[in-house]
């Protein structure tokens, strides 16, 4: 039976660690997210310690509505913020200057879904990660929902920017991993 991943916003490394060994991999966009799902949110390391960063939706996720049909909400601008608070953790890592330039063009774009957003990330983050990746929708719940520090995937530790102030976070945003360790990230994913 095939695994079915949730699409998330960016994607935590765990999450990421188990999809780089996957051959097919089906998305559940038909349904709705549940509680707790980091479909909208993804979760960094800044100078004062862990920040979320979410994307606001209309009607927000407990509205019964499906994945798909979620529309993101522009009454803010959510973008210009997550991509300063990006900027302020990430800026001296060795491999943002590279690599934000990618995502920088899909959060300008203004994706009226989530779906959208999500799968535009997910293709560009599997190129940047260099895997070779087909996927499709499914209707059938995720196997698998992946909250930060409550997956059983052991991450190895890597330099990560606040290093010698904070103990290392192990299952951050894929950001982290890529911004910190750049091309090797890919490696680091399959071990």
């Amino acid at each position: 039976m095939e695994t079915v991943f949730p699409l998330y916003y960016f994607g935590n490394v765990g999450y990421w660690k188990t999809i780089i060994v996957e051959q097919g991999l089906s998305f559940a966009t038909q349904r709705t997210i549940p509680k707790k799902s980091y479909a909208n949110r993804t979760v960094i390391l800044m100078a004062n310690g862990i920040q979320t960063l979410t994307v606001p939706l209309i009607g927000g996720r407990g509205s019964h509505t499906p994945y798909q049909e979620l529309e993101i909400s522009y009454a803010e601008n959510w973008m210009a913020k997550h991509k300063m608070a990006l900027q302020s953790a990430y800026a001296k890592s060795p491999y943002y200057e590279y690599y934000m330039p990618y995502f920088e063009l899909i959060l300008n774009t203004k994706h009226s879904r989530l779906a959208g957003l999500n799968a535009a990330l997910f293709t560009e983050m599997a190129r940047v990660l260099k895997m070779k990746v087909e996927w499709k929708e499914s209707e059938r719940l995720p196997s698998i929902n992946f909250i930060p520090n409550h997956f059983n995937t052991k991450l190895s530790e890597y330099p990560q920017v606040f290093r010698y102030k904070f103990p290392f976070h192990p299952d951050l945003s894929i950001l982290d991993l890529l911004f910190c360790i750049g091309p090797q990230a890919n490696r680091y994913l399959k071990t």
